[in-house]
């Protein structure tokens, strides 16, 4: 093989993590092509995200891969569905960056004066802002990063909601505080880049071993694993975030908002990623059940 087609979306956020993986393979002496994919999500970006379904980031990409006109996606992994074509296989992740919200703002979330507005398209950060400021307004925000900062930038919101991955790995610089993962719980996966693969091709797996993280890895399966049991995509109003310690133990958070309402689980121990991670989720559910909130 002597190069290396790799599928993703053309947004500066989704070519900051393919120039990742594309470095990765060039010092490993692999000639990389980049293939651009609109989706869905480019299609309509005025609509909100919840509106367009699930994996409105990712079937289009994948699609590539399945068809042969590229040999692998690279996606943010909190865009993945938790279920995807039996055919194709996440076959790598990178070492996760940081899988915590931030608000982008002068002030901190309680320091926010009263009707404040606040920008993000995400259910579960509207619903956990709701809660947490019910004084503040929660406005939908649609776009790349780029142009939610330069709304955020010209007055147009008090303050945006993103991921502070997107900031790292774009080398912005500005003021913003971190959200504490019990009040805020992340989304599922959130700071993880994963490479999609066909199950079938056993040397792309081999050649992309090396920048395969193993406990980014089992983060992410312990994530995903709840959100199966949880049933919810990656526009719902969970937030799951899981981090093995130094020791092999593993810390755990689920939470679920309505923006009335709000529930957070912990737990602590060791064991295989995906049956914490089916704990997690079965706590969740049992304590939304003893709250009336599901039946």
């Amino acid at each position: 093989m002597t190069k290396i087609r790799i599928a993703a979306r053309g947004s500066k956020l989704s070519l900051a993590q393919v120039s990742i993986v594309s470095k990765y393979l060039e010092n490993n002496g692999y000639e990389t092509e980049f293939i651009e994919v609109k989706t869905k999500a480019d299609l309509f970006n005025n609509e909100p995200l919840y509106k367009l379904g699930k994996g409105v980031f990712e079937k289009e990409v994948n699609e590539y891969v399945l068809k042969g006109l590229a040999d692998i996606a690279v996606h943010s992994m909190k865009d993945l569905t938790t279920i995807i074509d039996p055919n194709l296989e996440i076959i790598a992740v990178t070492k996760r960056d940081s899988p915590y919200d931030v608000l982008v703002s002068d002030k901190n979330i309680y320091d926010l004066d009263k009707e404040s507005i606040i920008g993000t398209s995400s259910i579960r950060r509207q619903n956990f802002i709701k809660f947490l400021r019910n004084d503040l307004i929660v406005k939908d925000l649609r776009g790349n990063i780029d142009t939610r900062i330069q709304k955020y930038k010209k007055g147009e919101y008090n303050g945006i909601i993103i991921a502070e991955a997107s900031i790292l790995r774009l080398g912005y610089t500005m003021t913003y505080f971190k959200l504490d993962p019990f009040n805020f719980t992340p989304e599922a996966n959130q700071g993880i880049i994963a490479i999609v693969g066909k199950k079938s091709d056993l040397v792309m797996k081999n050649i992309l071993n090396g920048i395969n993280d193993k406990n980014s890895l089992d983060e992410a399966i312990a994530e995903r694993s709840a959100m199966q049991i949880i049933g919810g995509g990656c526009h719902s109003p969970f937030g799951v975030f899981f981090k093995k310690q130094d020791t092999n133990e593993f810390l755990g958070i689920a939470s679920f908002s309505d923006s009335k309402k709000k529930i957070t689980i912990s737990l602590e121990g060791k064991g295989k990623p995906e049956e914490l991670g089916a704990k997690l989720g079965k706590m969740l559910l049992m304590e939304m059940k003893n709250e009336n909130i599901i039946p």
